[in-house]
């Protein structure tokens, strides 16, 4: 299980809890089908799924957990449909329904459709690096992560987590190693990708597979253009987009690391899931706090 964009999160304390007491934890929310009239549910599910009966599987102190949603799926042009066909016979008895009705109708819609609906299941991973303070969660959007850190609110008595904080924003830090050739802080390199946004206009200036530290690319930022997207390889362990709220996309881990953990677990699933678990979780710890070294330093 390797996450692919992160976004993630500081303890302002010690999270004591250990596998098995965030286990017992979780299992009050525990994962459960959508009910007949419900659009959407969600709850834990063990990580190793068919392989596994526990909600949080602990590798080395670290915790790895996942959460389950379901969404029932409505077509909006079958539901619209629907009620626009409801809507024309009232009409063509002589009546034009208002506002009111028209919400009932479709409410009415919907109670007949849900029942009948298809389910799409969906799940999050996450995971917490108990010694080095950090929440790590596997969403591409915010809106993803804040429904995992919904869940584990309601479902934990307390979590104290918060967004790390830079003294500059990711997108000046972006901006000046763009402008200044060799500023880019050690153990990262450029990749091959960029977006950049000109405030004044919404114009977006998206470049990929060139040298971003092209003559190009740098006159758009001399004109002014900052960055909000800027591909970078740390290490040569592991490529990403940092993007400007600080999330980590299109993280791919070197070939080695991966064959590493290959090694290590062999063809055992739930042992090569161990192992995987393991070797990106020791990645994880070295390379978020550099990363937020790298904004701060730029």
């Amino acid at each position: 299980m390797w996450f692919r964009n992160i976004q993630f999160y500081r303890f302002e304390e010690p999270f004591k809890l250990t596998g098995e007491q965030l286990h017992e934890q979780l299992s009050k929310r525990q994962s459960r089908p959508c009910g007949q009239m419900e659009m959407a549910s969600n709850g834990w599910s063990a990580p190793l799924g068919k392989n596994g009966t526990m909600l949080v599987h602990e590798t080395a102190g670290n915790l790895m957990f996942c959460l389950r949603r379901e969404d029932k799926v409505l077509p909006a042009s079958l539901v619209r449909e629907l009620v626009d066909a409801q809507i024309f016979e009232i009409e063509q008895a002589g009546r034009t329904p208002g506002r009111k009705e028209k919400g009932e109708i479709r409410d009415q819609v919907l109670a007949e459709l849900l029942p009948r609906a298809f389910v799409r299941a969906s799940h999050t991973f996450a995971c917490i690096l108990p010694a080095s303070g950090w929440l790590v969660i596997n969403a591409s959007s915010a809106r993803k992560a804040d429904e995992v850190i919904e869940a584990l609110n309601k479902t934990l008595t307390t979590l104290p987590v918060v967004m790390p904080s830079t003294e500059q924003s990711p997108e000046a830090a972006m901006t000046g190693w763009l402008m200044r050739a060799g500023s880019l802080p050690e153990d990262f390199t450029f990749g091959e990708e960029c977006e950049l946004h000109d405030a004044a206009s919404s114009a977006v200036v998206r470049c990929r597979n060139v040298d971003v530290m092209s003559d190009e690319v740098r006159a758009h930022v001399t004109e002014g253009l900052t960055a909000t997207k800027l591909a970078l390889n740390w290490r040569e362990r592991i490529s990403f987009v940092l993007s400007e709220d600080l999330s980590v996309k299109r993280m791919k881990f070197d070939t080695a690391i991966v064959d590493e953990a290959g090694d290590q677990g062999g063809d055992d699933e739930v042992a090569r899931f161990d192992a995987d678990f393991a070797m990106m979780a020791a990645e994880f710890s070295e390379f978020i706090p550099q990363l937020l070294t790298a904004v701060d330093g730029a």
